[in-house]
């Protein structure tokens, strides 16, 4: 039986065997069997081409490792290029610092000023040149007098700028040294009682019904996931839209169409390579909880953890990786996140939120016969998608505000603002409202493309124009093959 619909060489002789293709261009032939509809053909092939490529494999086996290294050169390269800043105070009127008889003036508040490996102070009378602040290996000076006091503000003059770190160190010393000197100028007051009534107050925003803690920690978690699926989004669209525009330049799309149906190519395009992402995007997820299991376990098996254990004052025994994890602040967030809610809707705003964009590919796409023809074409899509961005980043800091919530619904928005806010938790009617208006716009859009993609896709050597697109759309039998 020959295979006959996918045109390849050999078409009417090669046959067809336990239901597979065999001539030589059964990549490209969309035969059926009579079990397998012709979108289940085409999603298949979509999938399998393209996770079968070297390019697909090693990106998803060490784009992980390689964020992660990533991360840590960073942070490496960062401690280890930051110089230690070496000070020169100038105490004009001698209102930080007292003499010594060996010479060198000591601050009248040494704990104002502790040692650190990227900052240091010495004291003095005397403004330095600048070639004796290089001679004795200062980086920078600051001057002290009667004015600072009043107006409270320093000039600090540098020879090599010191890093952020150091320089918020210096703002917090110097306060410190300047509040401790107008309290001793008050003989009513005593320093010590002083800054033992001294109170730091810290509020920890927590959600009335449910007790669990809030914060904008949590909803940048939400913006990175929806930032995340934005940039899949664009990838992948890329890659509906250059297979089209592949296909059709090469005139392939005419022997395909011969079998099927546009909407089913159209629809078959968008699942197929939306399915490629989506594992991709599952599979980082799963390397990156295998690495997060493996540094857990490292770390519970180390002397580091005996020793943390001790200075908590708990047994070895009993303190896991999540224990030393909800003890540090800055990322004992991370556990009171819901995850499978964030990575279940995340899926659901990432298959239709691609359906959407994907349909806008694909449509753009089957209207050009080149790739730089597309360029301009791509502004109405990407103009929500930035629309999206600059919302999600007013979320992060009032997640309730009426905007937040209104963008939350928005289909073209949904995908990024609805994920910013549901880790500050969010009513189960929100999610469903948004869900349900994003797919009934991906529906309909889907739809409207399809008008356009069964049109466009035949047409060579015109660019249609936006007012042609809309005939296509409005009018179903515009164009009619």
């Amino acid at each position: 039986m020959g295979c006959g619909p996918c045109g390849g060489p050999g078409s009417q002789t090669r046959e067809v065997v336990h239901g597979r293709c065999v001539c030589p261009n059964r990549s490209l032939c969309v035969v059926m069997t009579p079990w397998l509809h012709p979108l289940g053909t085409i999603v298949r092939r979509e999938f399998v081409t393209r996770v079968r490529r070297r390019a697909f494999l090693v990106a998803t086996l060490l784009m992980p490792l390689l964020m992660v290294g990533f991360v840590a050169a960073v942070v490496l390269l960062t401690q280890s290029a930051e110089e230690e800043a070496k000070v020169w105070v100038v105490d004009h009127d001698g209102l930080l610092t007292v003499p010594t008889d060996v010479g060198p003036f000591v601050p009248r508040c040494p704990s104002c000023y502790p040692e650190r490996s990227m900052l240091s102070y010495r004291f003095g009378r005397e403004v330095k040149s600048k070639e004796e602040l290089e001679r004795d290996g200062f980086t920078c000076m600051l001057e002290f007098d009667e004015g600072v006091v009043q107006s409270e503000k320093m000039q600090l003059l540098q020879l090599t700028p010191p890093s952020g770190r150091s320089r918020r160190a210096m703002e917090r010393d110097m306060g410190q040294a300047l509040e401790r000197l107008k309290v001793r100028e008050q003989p009513e007051l005593d320093y010590d009682v002083y800054m033992s009534l001294k109170t730091d107050v810290s509020i920890v925003v927590m959600d009335y019904e449910t007790g669990e803690k809030q914060g904008d920690a949590k909803a940048m978690v939400g913006f990175f996931m929806g930032i995340f699926m934005c940039l899949f989004v664009l990838v992948y669209g890329m890659h509906i839209m250059r297979g089209v525009i592949e296909e059709k330049s090469n005139r392939i799309v005419e022997v395909v169409l011969s079998t099927v149906r546009p909407r089913q190519l159209l629809a078959g395009k968008i699942v197929g390579i939306g399915l490629v992402g989506m594992a991709q995007m599952l599979a980082w997820v799963l390397l990156s909880w295998v690495l997060f299991l493996l540094l857990g376990l490292g770390v519970e098996q180390s002397d580091w953890m005996e020793s943390w254990a001790q200075t908590q004052g708990l047994s070895a025994d009993a303190v896991d990786f999540q224990t030393v994890l909800s003890s540090q602040e800055d990322l004992a967030f991370l556990l009171d996140i819901q995850w499978p809610v964030m990575l279940g809707c995340g899926v659901l705003y990432f298959v239709l939120g691609f359906g959407l964009y994907g349909a806008f590919f694909a449509t753009i796409g089957a209207m050009v016969e080149q790739e730089s023809d597309a360029q301009y074409l791509m502004i109405p899509v990407m103009l929500p998608l930035t629309f999206s961005y600059i919302l999600a980043i007013q979320s992060i800091d009032a997640p309730e505000s009426w905007l937040s919530v209104v963008s939350s619904f928005i289909p073209f928005s949904a995908p990024i603002s609805m994920m910013v806010r549901l880790p500050m938790g969010v009513p189960w009617w929100h999610v469903a409202v948004s869900l349900g208006l994003l797919a009934a716009t991906t529906w309909c859009l889907v739809r409207l493309a399809g008008r356009v993609y069964r049109v466009a896709i035949l047409m060579y050597g015109k660019k249609p124009g936006w007012r042609e697109v809309w005939r296509w759309m409005v009018r179903p039998d515009a164009g009619a093959l």
